[in-house]
């Protein structure tokens, strides 16, 4: 699950990662700006120190410790019980990891294709599922994966197996799956991101997906990247700090510092490489009011593709009752079916992913008239959804006025589709004997995509296959807004690739560029 956000100050959750508001002197010449630490910023950072860069990353947010709940187990925080502001994006340190449900999988190899929907066509990537490959094996190790391709004939392609088996199975799930298999669907593990490894603090808790994790079992982007980047000594995070705009050179070309408004006041810090990984509208929000003369419009908009070409997944929700009693405290986010993910026996077009959720007390923020139903069905089901790709149009994106946001422009939903997955999971629930309850209505959102996206044309695209904007060296984008389509699984390994691989590229032309000016001075 995922939602926005919550801006909370608190303690840091990692003893060892030292941050203050601000940052110090030291860190006023850095050789790499990075602009917020979810899952690009963080991974990106981790990226760059152990390449040898000494990263300055900024984050507006603070480190988050919720108080914790009475008892003598520790459990983690529910999402929307800690939201301040739930219109605002979401604001501290790891970003919407902090609460993500730890889902880390490879994008399909056809995701990275030219592929025909029912309502449209799903555009083609710049790269291909290779150039991530070697980049996703990285994501793996760094975020302690635990997975099997086992029961999925959609996995792509592997170098090297999954870091860590399959998490183990609670037994209500065990049961589920088995009876969902034995009436012939193909049930596979979910790949999550936990440390459950010998000596790990994971006990396979209720309070885990749309949760804040106090043990730190959650391999987030805080966690598992932010903490391998310190280790390196070559990072500085600096929170409460917000970077109002982007310096660029009086060329329009290249990427010259950032402004900041820190606890202490504005300032100024001079850097050849910045990267922006404010998230969703965060990027293209700032990459707008960064607007020179030489680009009018904002950087990397002269085509006016900036904030263009939302996707992500439409997403509706099944609920199979399990039987007439609440159910026990479990950890039900395990398994999904990808069967359908590029269609069915008697559907020609893509379809989806149907996934097992966490258990979580959704119906707290449910209506007043609708909860107490809610609450009936939630304490009797494993909650389940169904996802689907929803497509980027040349339409799709936020409508800016001035420097903020007044509306935003949906992506296509294949709404033939969607009801199809949803008829085949109440059917194959029905099949293995559960009554499911599925409301029908307008797909939610999920994981969205797009607004800064990737491509080899400027005139379509916002930044270059290495997530450089076009035009501009030294400016790059990296976190969800650059990846062109979502296709149906969850997004959060693909961001951490796609940071990774832009973090060797960053670091090749850092050095390059310190050869060519150590030659020059040589030769002088």
């Amino acid at each position: 699950m995922r939602g926005p956000g919550v801006q909370r100050a608190g303690c840091s959750s990692i003893a060892h990662i030292m941050d203050s508001p601000g940052f110090s002197a030291k860190m006023l010449r850095p050789d790499a700006i990075i602009i917020g630490s979810g899952a690009g910023g963080s991974t990106l950072a981790c990226q760059l120190t152990r390449n040898g860069l000494k990263t300055l990353l900024v984050e507006r947010g603070s480190r988050i410790r919720p108080k914790q709940d009475s008892g003598s187990a520790p459990r983690g925080r529910f999402l929307y019980h800690e939201l301040t502001d739930a219109s605002q994006p979401l604001s501290c340190v790891g970003g919407q990891t902090k609460y993500y449900g730890a889902a880390l999988y490879r994008f399909r190899e056809s995701d990275f294709l030219e592929v025909q929907h029912e309502n449209g066509v799903s555009p083609a990537w710049p790269i291909r599922y290779d150039d991530l490959a070697s980049y996703y094996g990285q994501a793996e190790d760094l975020y302690r994966v635990h997975g099997s391709a086992a029961g999925d004939t959609t996995e792509p392609p592997r170098q090297s197996p999954y870091p860590f088996p399959p998490l183990p199975q609670d037994r209500l799930v065990q049961n589920f799956a088995a009876r969902l298999q034995r009436a012939g669907a193909q049930t596979c593990p979910i790949p999550r991101a936990l440390d459950y490894r010998a000596g790990g603090t994971c006990t396979m808790c209720t309070t885990c997906d749309a949760y804040y994790c106090p043990t730190d079992a959650k391999m987030d982007a805080e966690t598992a990247a932010l903490s391998a980047a310190q280790a390196t000594g070559n990072l500085h995070l600096a929170s409460q700090t917000e970077c109002l705009r982007i310096l660029i050179d009086p060329t329009g070309t290249r990427a010259r510092g950032v402004v900041l408004r820190t606890p202490e006041g504005e300032k100024t810090v001079e850097c050849p490489i910045v990267v922006v990984s404010a998230g969703l509208p965060g990027s293209a929000l700032l990459l707008r009011r960064s607007r020179t003369d030489r680009h009018p419009k904002g950087l990397g908009n002269t085509y006016d593709s900036l904030g263009r070409y939302l996707a992500g997944h439409a997403v509706g929700m099944v609920f199979p009752i399990m039987g007439l009693r609440k159910l026990p405290a479990a950890h039900t986010k395990d398994f999904a079916i990808n069967s359908f993910y590029h269609g069915a026996s008697d559907w020609n077009f893509p379809l989806g992913v149907i996934q097992t959720g966490g258990q979580t007390p959704f119906w707290t923020v449910a209506g007043r008239l609708q909860r107490p139903l809610a609450k009936l069905v939630g304490e009797r089901s494993i909650t389940c959804f169904y996802m689907a790709e929803a497509l980027p149009t040349r339409e799709s994106g936020l409508v800016f006025d001035g420097d903020t946001v007044k509306d935003k422009v949906l992506p296509a939903y294949n709404l033939a589709s969607f009801a199809k997955l949803r008829s085949i999971a109440i059917a194959l629930f029905r099949e293995a004997g559960y009554f499911s309850v599925a409301r029908r209505r307008a797909p939610y959102l999920w994981h969205e995509t797009g607004t800064a996206r990737m491509g080899d044309d400027p005139q379509t695209s916002v930044v270059d296959r290495n997530c450089q904007v076009h035009g501009i060296n030294g400016l790059f984008v990296m976190d969800a807004s650059v990846i062109p389509s979502a296709g149906a699984v969850n997004t959060g390994l693909t961001i951490m690739a796609l940071a990774l691989r832009a973090g060797d590229y960053i670091a090749k032309a850092a050095r390059q560029t310190a050869a060519a000016s150590a030659e020059a001075i040589g030769s002088a």
